[in-house]
């Protein structure tokens, strides 16, 4: 990995010592017709007449490949700035072959082929535009891989708003762009606003997945949050009343669905969006405040909520609590009390709850606080079901030199009430949902967890076989896509058969199946559970789709995890439900031919005999199930390590 290091160490060299990576328009004027006439000190850039000041923080890394950075503009001038627009966080170009190829995910817009991967040739003299839809930043991947046969780039945008991007192919070259959709704007003197941030990987040689490895490498060192300086990993959480007494959720079904985990080695009990009141979900969506007793529902949790938190604790457990900061429905009290916090397009009062005001903000960090400490919350899950875009547009009208304002006002205050809900409770981590996956961006991924990566599994509140086993194909596409970028995220599955659990589980799983009843195969649960624990260790590694990523139920599905150091892994394959082949001939990656390896096939939970194969047998396995749908895990470990 030493050259990679180097090779990307030696581009951001290059590029922020000379033709610089970003771009903008300023005053009517292009950047790069200026920027080299402005005072320069390290990595910033003044305006020797207007007193703007460009200042670039970033990262180049020294222990896994990459480049990190984000741009800040300040007025330090005594005057309002001429317009700032058009402001690329990226605007870089690499020299290339004929053949470029854009590879894409789908983003999270709850489809059934959410997350699945898709590729663009991109033609000499083509240009591809794509941009997020509504404000939300993974309706449309912000995750994305230039591939020029020789190399390639890899580029990850953190922006939780409406960002755009563009690959263009022209004379030789390949140019990515990336940066805010909307921004036209002067800065007051003294104001400062900021850029997305950019996360390039580049790589030299004809190995796609080699280059979404190591991409997964930086993730896992640098961007993925963290707990007592661990990575922190979607637990094993049963998700209680979801999917089955919604808004009649109530203290005594809530306790029954915690009593039927106990002894199945679940990690988190999670109470979803059902618990708000006075009118459930999402009617209730706004009613937060002081004191927090009057926001809970005491009609149905006569004890309150804290008695749910306090039951989960005393059952060794951790506790995951829902809540919807952002979203305000009118008539609740956020609408009626802090109309001036809301962006409200009606008169009712409801609308969006404005991040980008300081004490509204600082209320909703307060109240946050207060029920993660009062309820023993070890995870707060922050979802957020409201299309921002048209209500910063709605403000953008309103003065026509500040375009733009209002989006950054609130992103930055997003990030900023995230940041200061970790710095005060350093035990928790958060989970970002967002009508599912569709705020998954580099700097949300930063601060948290993704345990419900798309809304397309919710169709399982039918409750039908049928349902169930297609959301275990949508859970396997979603792995086989978001994984190459992102290292953990999961949502919803039910069953406990190793085909059905082994498709949700992503280093943790989000198990929505009611255990309640007498004839539940708790046993086989169990089973899965301590076999998702086991495995859990290998999907730290490299990551490899051996098979084509899809929801076709006549395919396969054929995964591969590798621990270089540890000198071992695993692969699993799942044969879906119409398949015509009972076998797959696997070419697993990163395995040394000479070596001799000790290898185990489980079918079902109970392991098959292991054996010793050497890495030219392991390279070539062949897989065989009989089963439709049926799966096979394949681990294998280096003798000698």
């Amino acid at each position: 990995m030493t050259k990679d290091i180097l090779f990307n160490q030696q581009w951001a060299e290059r590029v922020f010592g000379g033709e610089l990576p970003f771009s903008f328009v300023y005053g009517g004027r292009h950047s790069a017709e200026f920027i080299g006439s402005w005072r320069r000190e390290g990595e910033r850039w003044t305006d020797p007449v207007t007193g703007l000041e460009v200042r670039v923080e970033f990262r180049v890394y020294d222990d896994t490949p990459g480049v990190d950075w984000t741009i800040h503009f300040t007025n330090t001038g005594m005057q309002d700035t001429p317009i700032i627009e058009k402001v690329k966080a990226v605007d870089a170009g690499d020299v290339v072959g004929k053949d470029v190829v854009l590879r894409r995910l789908n983003g999270s817009p709850c489809l059934v082929d959410d997350w699945m991967p898709f590729d663009q040739p991109v033609a000499a003299g083509q240009r591809i535009e794509f941009a997020a839809t509504h404000g939300r930043s993974a309706n449309v991947s912000p995750w994305f891989t230039v591939d020029w046969g020789t190399g390639g780039v890899i580029t990850a945008i953190g922006w939780s708003g409406q960002w755009c991007a563009a690959v263009e192919h022209k004379d030789g070259r390949v140019r990515v762009e990336a940066g805010m959709q909307f921004l036209h704007t002067v800065l007051r003197p003294g104001e400062s606003i900021r850029s997305p941030r950019i996360l390039q990987l580049r790589w030299q040689g004809g190995d796609q997945y080699r280059a979404y490895s190591l991409f997964r490498r930086t993730m896992l060192a640098h961007i993925m949050p963290r707990l007592n300086g661990e990575v922190v990993v979607p637990p094993i959480a049963h998700l209680s009343t979801s999917f089955y007494e919604l808004n009649d959720s109530n203290e005594q079904n809530v306790l029954s669905h915690l009593e039927s985990t106990k002894g199945l080695g679940f990690e988190v009990f999670w109470l979803d969006a059902f618990w708000t009141g006075p009118l459930g979900f999402p009617s209730s969506m706004g009613n937060y405040g002081f004191p927090i007793e009057r926001v809970e529902p005491r009609d149905r949790f006569p004890n309150g909520l804290r008695a749910i938190g306090a039951a989960v604790e005393k059952a060794g457990q951790k506790f995951l609590m829902w809540f919807e900061p952002e979203r305000v429905v009118g008539g609740t009290f956020l609408a009626k009390e802090h109309p001036n916090w809301i962006f409200s397009l009606g008169n009712d009062g409801g609308g969006l709850f404005n991040l980008g005001h300081p004490e509204a903000r600082q209320f909703m960090t307060d109240y946050l606080n207060a029920v993660i400490k009062e309820y023993k919350m070890t995870c707060l899950r922050i979802d957020y079901n409201i299309d921002p875009l048209r209500f910063w547009q709605s403000a953008n009208a309103k003065d026509k030199q500040r375009v733009g304002l209002a989006e950054i006002r609130y992103v930055e205050g997003l990030y900023r009430m995230w940041d200061d809900i970790l710095a005060a409770n350093p035990k928790l981590y958060i989970d970002n949902c967002a009508s599912g996956g569709r705020r998954i961006d580099l700097e949300a991924m930063s601060r948290a967890v993704a345990l419900w990566r798309s809304d397309n599994t919710c169709d399982m509140t039918d409750l039908k076989a049928a349902t169930i086993a297609l959301a275990a194909m949508k859970n396997q596409c979603m792995s086989g896509g978001l994984n190459r970028y992102v290292p953990f995220s999961v949502v919803g599955q039910m069953g406990a058969t190793p085909y059905l659990f082994r498709s949700g589980f992503n280093a943790g799983i989000a198990f929505c199946e009611d255990i309640r009843a007498a004839d539940y195969p708790r046993e086989l649960l169990r089973q899965a559970i301590a076999e998702g624990k086991r495995l859990r260790k290998y999907f730290f590694g490299d990551f490899y789709p051996l098979s084509r990523i899809n929801v076709d139920p006549q395919d396969w599905c054929v995964l591969q995890y590798h621990r270089a150091e540890q000198g071992d892994g695993m692969v699993i394959a799942f044969c879906r439900p119409e398949s015509p082949y009972t076998a797959w001939r696997c070419r697993l990656r990163d395995i040394e031919p000479a070596a001799r390896y000790r290898v185990t096939v489980l079918r079902s939970y109970e392991p098959d005999p292991p054996v010793t194969l050497t890495g030219a047998e392991l390279e070539q396995f062949k897989i065989e199930i009989e089963d439709r749908p049926g799966s096979v895990i394949v681990e294998y470990q280096k003798e000698g390590i």
